[in-house]
């Protein structure tokens, strides 16, 4: 850059003879005012400084902050969101926070919890800016994702692991919590996430360019396996969510390729990925169970985002709700199966065997392990978050109409149980992972996860006084039978619908099963036009020895009329 003769003439600027002159406070203050006038990039004054722009999307992600969302969905539009399921269609709507109200933009139900029609949860919710009006943003963001906080982590694994992750240097979403209220009533209390998009790369990498793909469900490639050069072979588990989509999986194809067969050098890794903040990300994720990732059992819940400043790639977790519980599903061995000196619970997965394989890289890992365990989850540290993060929505909850239970562990009976179990996790996974920090020891044989066991659904018990009555077809179209029936029971845990076909049918089998407490009604939907149903419901309560069907309702007939 050339100077103009102001600035040549200035002390303190480099002059022709290359020696720099050291200026006065008050010359120093002049050249940044007149840089300020000419550049607006500095202020005047002894402290002057760069002065950044703010991010208006700070406030609405500040950490400390209970947001309030307000939705409004015709009733129409809201009846065709509930029909749709288990399809996650978009309809109109208006999205309101503080004085900002925006029009016609998209929303629709996210995530597989939200997916099933006779879920008796909270549902969450994604909205997109632009569905209707191309170009609208808010605040320039294009989407904003409110996740339902039903699974292990509840409410609290999201916010703590994201805040970690930030912590550490990791590239993730912000988040915090919001109120959301649909057509005026209260929807719930709900995690409000970042979502990544456009806008978090343009806001973490500077650019909005590169490839971004998704893996959300896993398939093939998802453990990132070569599987040829066929680009159809990646396309399931491969969703291209920015970028040119030859360019992009030709650049997606290389980087698996150079990863599989896990061997090689961590300097070659280091070309193709950004290494230190995986690292970082296998740590956190261990020790806070979040097992549902690539690093941990489940090879789905991530992006991959190449950098076109340096076409390296970075791994972005996603869907974070799931953490802190051990023996998930009573099948996820999380203490004792995911070793912390060892992170590897899943062998032959390529880029986890490299960590593993290359004795560089693993003593990188440990350090940074070690350091963010003692930083960020030591029990006297985390606990206290855990509790501050209630603190925030302890009053929001009490007008949330679904219960404080998480959908995985039905025995939950309050706020109180998920505490308990979670820093139980904390303070085991502390003592457990110091200890393995401390003396790696030889790589541990693999603890697989239990297998899946044979599905084998409770039984309707005898004639009892909590069984369900007043069972009857409240609706009766082509599209499906809505029932309704009086609930008895006390502590159950669910509810089934059984149903046979035919005037005269007894084979009942169990066609819906419904989670939760207090349920009383029920939308089947697979049924064919001009078929005739009998159907009866009964609840399940949780027993030592497993579940215990009450006794059955009164059973009624069903013709359903042709399409």
């Amino acid at each position: 850059m050339m100077f103009s003769p102001v600035f040549r003439s200035l002390p303190g600027v480099v002059n022709t003879n290359g020696l720099q002159a050291r200026p006065s406070l008050a010359r120093c203050c002049l050249l940044r005012c007149i840089t300020l006038l000419l550049f607006g990039c500095v202020v005047c004054g002894p402290f002057a400084s760069a002065v950044p722009s703010a991010d208006p999307t700070d406030k609405f992600y500040a950490s400390e902050s209970l947001q309030t969302i307000r939705l409004e969905i015709s009733p129409e539009n809201l009846d065709r969101l509930q029909r749709a399921l288990p399809r996650r269609i978009s309809v109109p709507g208006t999205f309101q926070w503080n004085d900002q109200t925006l029009q016609s933009v998209g929303i629709r139900y996210k995530g597989n919890s939200s997916s099933d029609p006779n879920s008796p949860h909270k549902r969450s919710f994604l909205i997109t800016f632009s569905e209707y009006q191309t170009g609208q943003r808010f605040l320039g963001l294009q989407h904003v994702a409110l996740d339902n906080g039903i699974q292990f982590g509840g409410l609290f694994s999201e916010r703590l692991i994201t805040d970690v992750l930030r912590g550490v240097g990791v590239k993730a979403s912000r988040c915090n919590y919001a109120r959301v209220y649909l057509n005026g009533k209260p929807a719930g209390v709900y995690v409000n996430v970042e979502r990544i998009d456009r806008t978090f790369l343009e806001r973490n990498f500077d650019s909005s360019g590169g490839a971004l793909f998704k893996v959300d469900e896993g398939g093939p490639g998802a453990e990132l396996h070569y599987l040829g050069s066929d680009v159809a072979l990646y396309r399931k588990a491969f969703e291209l969510h920015a970028g040119n989509e030859v360019e992009a999986f030709a650049a997606l194809l290389e980087f698996i390729r150079a990863i599989d067969p896990s061997t090689g050098d961590g300097t070659e890794l280091s070309r193709a990925l950004d290494v230190d903040a995986f690292l970082k990300t296998t740590a956190v994720l261990l020790l806070a169970g979040a097992f549902d990732q690539y690093t941990g059992w489940g090879p789905h819940n991530y992006y991959l985002y190449q950098n076109p400043a340096d076409h390296r790639w970075t791994y972005i977790p996603w869907d974070l709700d799931v953490g802190f519980a051990d023996n998930a599903f009573g099948r996820v061995p999380v203490l004792e199966g995911w070793n912390a000196a060892w992170p590897a619970p899943v062998p032959d997965r390529p880029l986890m065997e490299r960590l593993i394989s290359d004795p560089v890289l693993l003593q990188r890992y440990r350090q940074h392990a070690r350091t963010i365990l003692e930083t960020w989850f030591r029990p006297e540290i985390l606990i206290p978050k855990l509790h501050k993060l209630h603190a925030q929505i302890r009053l929001a909850l009490e007008e949330d109409p679904f219960p404080s239970r998480r959908a995985t562990v039905p025995t939950d009976r309050g706020i109180e149980d998920i505490f308990m179990s979670m820093e139980k996790f904390i303070r085991d996974r502390y003592a457990l992972a110091r200890v393995q920090l401390d003396a790696p020891g030889n790589r541990p044989v693999p603890k697989p996860m239990a297998p899946q066991p044979q599905p084998q659904g409770p039984m309707p018990g005898p004639p009892s006084a909590d069984a369900p009555t007043d069972l009857r077809a409240a609706k009766v179209t082509a599209e499906g039978v809505e029932l309704q029936w009086v609930d008895h029971a006390e502590g159950e845990v669910a509810h089934v619908v059984q149903r046979c076909s035919g005037v005269d049918c007894t084979d009942f089998v169990n066609a819906l099963g419904l989670e939760g407490p207090h349920v009383t009604t029920a939308m089947d939907r697979q049924v064919q036009g001009g078929k005739t149903y009998r159907y009866r419901v009964y609840a399940v309560l949780p027993t030592p020895g497993g579940p215990r069907g009450t006794g059955v309702s009164n059973v009624i007939t069903v013709t359903v009329p042709e399409r």
